[in-house]
């Protein structure tokens, strides 16, 4: 092989290597434009333009709440004996007046109302322990709705107040109550909301979403709580995007009262990345 024929075969192999590399950076670059694209109509599809509105805004305290029987009665005893006799069983609905339970020594416990038994936990001949609850008799038929609140909405929250009870299985069903006390208990903070016409089916101990009516504010400038982030909305107006500072008041969960901001009812705002 002479001189030019290896000149060649570099030039060749250099050519050639040197083509690769092209189509190395234009494959990568066409990549990233299709992947910009991409990204870009994504963000397109799933970007809304929502509008502000006028109206009025009900703001409100969301607990768990559960059912309480008013009138509960705990068999207990000061000292350690043996059940010599059970009147009841659970489940029982008893008069006042009925014998409930007797103890070695002749102690003898009766309703002091009208009511169910709930619980027993000892049989007869069994040792009964002090200050142990033995049997409870409840009155099943007067309830009340009990939640608890964290410290903030506790503050917020009022006697008289207006509350919704809504029951898992009874979403058709919408009680109306109202805050009865306010209190500490336990280290929590309890509601006592009183209900009229709780269904019979309604047991002590079955759950409800409580809705407590805290404020509400007629006829004000409304934004969706899903614009704002850090306190800021992108606002859309004569086809000009900005970012704008916003100080909200009450809010029910879905719409914000417009308190301050360069936001009138003719914008629009915009919400990135949301179907």
């Amino acid at each position: 092989m002479n001189f030019f024929d290896r000149k060649t075969i570099l030039i060749k192999e250099n050519f050639g290597g040197y083509v690769k590399k092209i189509y190395l950076v234009i494959t990568i670059i066409g990549l990233i434009i299709i992947l910009g694209l991409l990204s870009f109509f994504y963000q397109k599809k799933n970007t809304q333009y929502l509008k502000v509105k006028k109206g009025d805004v009900q703001e409100a305290i969301y607990g768990l709440g559960k059912v309480r029987s008013r009138s509960t009665f705990d068999v207990k005893i000061g000292i350690m004996t043996n059940i010599s006799k059970l009147y009841v069983k659970e489940g029982e609905k008893v008069k006042k007046n009925q014998k409930l339970i007797s103890f070695s020594g002749a102690s003898l416990f009766r309703a002091p109302f009208e009511g169910t038994i709930t619980n027993i936990e000892l049989k007869e001949g069994e040792v009964a322990l002090p200050q142990i609850s033995i049997m409870r008799l409840e009155d099943l038929e007067d309830k009340y709705i009990e939640v608890s609140l964290e410290q903030d909405a506790a503050l917020r929250v009022r006697t008289g107040q207006t509350a919704k009870v809504i029951f898992e299985s009874l979403k058709s069903i919408e009680l109306k109550g109202k805050v009865q006390s306010l209190f500490p208990k336990k280290g929590e903070f309890i509601a006592h909301i009183e209900v009229k016409d709780i269904p019979e089916n309604i047991m002590s101990g079955m759950t409800a979403d409580i809705v407590v009516e805290v404020g509400k504010k007629k006829d004000v400038i409304l934004i969706p709580l899903k614009a704002i982030s850090e306190g800021r909305v992108v606002r859309m107006r004569a086809d000009k995007k900005a970012v704008i500072d916003v100080e909200i008041g009450y809010t029910d969960g879905v719409w914000a009262e417009l308190v301050s901001g360069d936001i009138t009812l003719d914008d629009e705002l915009v919400i990135k990345g949301k179907k």
